[in-house]
C-alpha cells in the first residue's frame, strides 16, 4: 500500500468539514438565528487549539487524534438531521470537536521523518487533498440540500467513518516532537466559512504553558489579533449565511450557491504560490490590507445587488460571492505570515493563538450573522460586513503595515 495512502482520509475530511457541513448545517436549521448558532457550536471548541497541539506534541498521539476524531465525528453526524433543539447543538459541537482533533494531527504526521527542506511540499500536498475534498463536498451539498438533507449528513458521517478506517490501516505512528522543532505554519486553504480550529481532549493547561502563550503576545501580535477578531467574524458569518440567503431571499436551488462557493475555492488554489511570493516582497500587513480592500469592494457591490431583489440580480450575487472566495488567499497567506513574523522565537505558540482567535471569530460571527439576517435580511448583513471589514482595513494600515515591511534575507 502507498506510504501516503492516509492522505485520502484528509480528502474525506475536507469533503465533510469544509464542504458538506458549512452548507447543510445552516440550511436545515429552523431559522437564520438557529442556523448561525448551530454552526457556531461546530466552530467554538477550536479555542482549545493551542492546548490540543501541545498535548499531542508531548505525547506523540497525533495518530490517535486522527483516528478517534474522524470516528467520533462520523458517529455524531449520522443522526444530525433527525435531531432537534439543544440535542442538535450538542451534536454539532461534538462533531466539531472530532474534525478539529483530526485537523490538529495532519501537518505533524505529514512532515515526520522527512528532511525539513521537504516540509512545505508535504504539507502543500496534504492541503490539496483537503481542498479537493472540499470542492466535491460543496457541489454535493448543493445537490442534496433541498430534498435529501438527511442523506447529506449520512454521507458526511459515512465519509468520516471511512476516513477513520483508512487511518487505522495506513496512518503512521508519531513520536513526541523535539522541543526545538515545530511544524511550519501554513496558509489556511479554502473558503472562509469552512475554517475552524482544533479542539482539546484529555489535557489540562499548566501555568507554565499559559505563561508561555501570554509572553508571545507582543504589541504587534496583539494588534494583529484585534484586527483579525474584527474582520473575520463578519466575513465568516456572511459566508455561513450566504446559502441561506440565496435560497430564502432569491428563491434559488441550493446547488447554485454551493457551486459558486466551490468554483471560487477551486480557482483560489491557483493563487497561493504567487500570493506567497508577493507577500514576501510587500509584507504581510500590506497584503492583508489589500485582501480586505478587495473583499470590501465586492461586498459593496453585493449590498447594492442585494437591495434590488430582482430575479437576474441573484446571478450577479453568485458571481460576486465566488470572487470573494477567489481572493481568500490574500488574507490567508498574509495572516499566517503576520502570526509568524510577530513572534519569531515562538512561532508554534503564536500560530496556536491565531488559530484559537480564528475559531472564536467563526463561532461569534456565525451566531451574530443569523440574528442580523433575521432582522435586516441579506442586504443588511452585507452592510454590517462591509463596516467591519472596512474598520479592520483602516486599522491594518495604521497598525500593522509599518511593522511587517519585508527585510532582506529569506523568511520562513
Amino acid at each position: 500500500m502507498p506510504r501516503d495512502a492516509w492522505f485520502f482520509a484528509y480528502g474525506l475530511l475536507g469533503l465533510t468539514q469544509n464542504g458538506l457541513v458549512p452548507v447543510l448545517m445552516p440550511l436545515v436549521a429552523a431559522n437564520s438565528a438557529a442556523a448561525g448558532l448551530t454552526y457556531a457550536a461546530f466552530s467554538f471548541l477550536g479555542l482549545f487549539a493551542p492546548v490540543l497541539g501541545a498535548w499531542a506534541d508531548r505525547t506523540g498521539r497525533h495518530r490517535d487524534l486522527l483516528i478517534w476524531g474522524t470516528l467520533g465525528a462520523g458517529c455524531l453526524l449520522l443522526p444530525f438531521e433527525a435531531a432537534h433543539g439543544p440535542l442538535r447543538i450538542l451534536l454539532a459541537a461534538g462533531a466539531g470537536l472530532g474534525v478539529m482533533a483530526t485537523t490538529t494531527a495532519g501537518n505533524v504526521l505529514a512532515i515526520q521523518g522527512v528532511p525539513e527542506a521537504d516540509w512545505d511540499a508535504r504539507v502543500a500536498l496534504l492541503q490539496r487533498y483537503v481542498s479537493a475534498g472540499q470542492v466535491i463536498g460543496l457541489v454535493g451539498a448543493g445537490v442534496l440540500a433541498q430534498r435529501f438533507a438527511s442523506l447529506g449528513f449520512v454521507v458526511a458521517g459515512v465519509a468520516l467513518l471511512a476516513a477513520g478506517a483508512m487511518a487505522i490501516a495506513t496512518a503512521p505512528a508519531c513520536l513526541p516532537r523535539e522541543p526545538t522543532h515545530k511544524p511550519p505554519p501554513r496558509p489556511m486553504v479554502g473558503g472562509d466559512a469552512g475554517v475552524t480550529g482544533p479542539h482539546h481532549r484529555g489535557h489540562h493547561l499548566s501555568w507554565q504553558e499559559l505563561r508561555s502563550f501570554l509572553v508571545v503576545i507582543t504589541p504587534p501580535l496583539r494588534r494583529f489579533l484585534i484586527v483579525w477578531l474584527i474582520a473575520y467574524p463578519a466575513m465568516n458569518g456572511f459566508a455561513t449565511l450566504f446559502p441561506v440567503a440565496m435560497t430564502r431571499e432569491f428563491g434559488m436551488d441550493a446547488v447554485l450557491p454551493s457551486s459558486a462557493y466551490a468554483v471560487g475555492v477551486a480557482a483560489s488554489l491557483l493563487l497561493y504560490a504567487p500570493i506567497g511570493a508577493a507577500t514576501h516582497r510587500v509584507g504581510g500587513g500590506r497584503m492583508l490590507a489589500l485582501g480586505m480592500g478587495a473583499r470590501l469592494l465586492m461586498l459593496g457591490l453585493l449590498v447594492i445587488a442585494g437591495s434590488l431583489h430582482r430575479g437576474w440580480i441573484g446571478w450577479l450575487v453568485l458571481i460576486g460571492f465566488a470572487l470573494i472566495q477567489f481572493v481568500w488567499p490574500l488574507l490567508a497567506v498574509a495572516a499566517n505570515s503576520l502570526a509568524v513574523r510577530f513572534a519569531p522565537t515562538a512561532r508554534g505558540e503564536s500560530v496556536g493563538l491565531f488559530n484559537a482567535a480564528t475559531s472564536l471569530a467563526a463561532a461569534v460571527g456565525s451566531a451574530l450573522a443569523g440574528v442580523i439576517f433575521d432582522a435586516a435580511g441579506f442586504a443588511g448583513l452585507a452592510v454590517v460586513t462591509c463596516v467591519m471589514v472596512g474598520l479592520a482595513m483602516v486599522l491594518t494600515e495604521g497598525w500593522l503595515v509599518k511593522h511587517s515591511r519585508p527585510t532582506t534575507g529569506h523568511h520562513r
